[in-house]
């Protein structure tokens, strides 16, 4: 079975030789499996972890996996086609959990398997999830001790009640079979943590905002490695609750590994912006902000994955890490990591009013308010022309003004001018 994974390289007959030169060259002490293995090996299409699965950038993976849970053959219909049959098994090692689908013939093989007994397996990866279809299997020798739980899924028989957090926008998608759908993701919490909780009816969270505490029939729960999310039916009844729910937050000197939680802390240094290519060959971004808590004793780093890395942060901003999870990372230390299902934001903190005359400025971060001093970020709702000068009146803290009014003014463009031009 193991000259699928290489049937690109070379033939049958010039693997089955390599196959046979390697056993004799190592005289006789590996059977014949085991020579096929080093020969793959030896071609770059060596056995992958679980993990590295939904990242893989070959059309074949192979890997061993212990079965933790087989999930017998039911039949469907292909359209204009005979009835097929499907079975999936999902299998485990230290690093994850995969489901592994076997189709028509081999979907019967299902019954000969047995939970906790390790096989090896050739299939074909679903990109970016940890799905594979079984091209091969057999059984192995190897010995798998501990495995990631299994992924969990179950109707909650009672209400989900939690506090909305962050509402992202929705947005248009193709579901699996073809079909266009609209999704809208939130972010959940109440004392226990916090979590992703995703809708296909957007419209369900019409008249819920921000901050809202509800109460949700209808919801399934699914739990994978630790992390839990939530899908709303299209038939659930959402309430708003009177009453406020406490969400689980922590300093940043508090945060340990496996916590998803609200964590908050002061920024005391933001890396820039790193381009690079996935392992599926498209280019994403990464930015490491540092933040410590009130003891200020130990840092945490947190990873801003793709446009969250675009975020503008400052030493000295107080923020929020809202659902990220918190990881070990290669250094030993507890990482938090921003990506799809969690959020980082500014606290605005009380600060000085002021009033500023300046240059409005285009930069990549956003517009600025040159003085001929100060470069201040501008946070506002209004559209000022790059170029011109204002004067803003608002709340000034930590490098940037939070407009209240802004007004034309004449300025000193002489000034700024030379300033800017001395920059470039």
């Amino acid at each position: 079975m193991h000259y699928a994974l290489v049937s690109d390289l070379l033939t049958k007959e010039a693997f089955d030789e390599r196959v046979e030169k390697k056993a004799e060259s190592l005289g006789g002490l590996v059977d014949e499996v085991t020579a096929a293995m080093l020969v793959v090996d030896e071609l770059g299409r060596s056995h992958i972890k679980i993990k590295d699965i939904p990242s893989a950038r070959t059309s074949l993976v192979s890997f061993f996996g212990k079965i933790l849970e087989i999930r017998p053959p039911h039949e469907f219909t292909r359209e204009g086609e005979e009835p097929g049959l499907v079975a999936s098994v999902v299998l485990g090692d230290p690093t994850g959990t995969v489901t592994m689908s076997l189709w028509d013939e081999r979907a019967q093989a299902a019954a000969e398997l047995m939970l906790d007994s390790v096989i090896e397996v050739i299939g074909k990866p679903r990109p970016g999830r940890k799905e594979v279809t079984c091209i091969a299997l057999r059984e192995s020798s190897i010995t798998i001790v501990e495995t990631k739980k299994p992924p969990t899924s179950e109707i909650m028989a009672s209400p989900l009640v939690g506090k909305i957090l962050v509402a992202f926008d929705a947005k248009e998608i193709t579901r699996r079979d073809g079909t266009p759908s609209t999704l809208q993701e939130f972010i959940i919490g109440d004392a226990s943590g916090t979590a992703r909780l995703v809708c296909w009816e957007p419209g369900l969270f019409s008249d819920v905002d921000e901050g809202a505490c509800v109460s949700i029939t209808g919801v399934q729960r699914k739990e994978e490695d630790g992390i839990v999310e939530y899908v709303v039916s299209d038939a659930a009844i959402i309430s708003i609750l009177p009453d406020e729910v406490s969400v689980l937050t922590k300093d940043a000197d508090e945060v340990t590994e496996g916590q998803t939680s609200v964590v908050t802390g002061v920024v005391t240094s933001v890396s820039d912006v790193r381009t690079f290519i996935t392992r599926r060959g498209t280019e994403s971004r990464v930015k490491n902000v540092q933040i410590t808590g009130s003891s200020k004793k130990t840092a945490v780093n947190v990873a801003l994955w793709g446009d969250a890395a675009d975020a503008l942060f400052l030493p000295g901003d107080f923020i929020q890490v809202v659902n990220a999870p918190a990881r070990l990372n290669r250094y030993g230390s507890v990482e938090l990591s921003v990506g799809r299902g969690s959020a980082i934001r500014t606290v605005i903190l009380p600060g000085e009013r002021g009033s500023i005359s300046g240059m409005v400025i285009p930069r990549p971060e956003g517009l600025s308010l040159d003085d001929g001093k100060t470069v201040w970020m501008l946070f506002t709702e209004e559209s000022p022309t790059p170029g011109t000068c204002i004067q803003v009146t608002g709340i000034c803290r930590n490098g940037r003004i939070y407009a209240e009014t802004i007004t034309g003014c004449l300025g000193d463009v002489g000034s700024l001018t030379e300033r800017l031009n001395g920059l470039l």
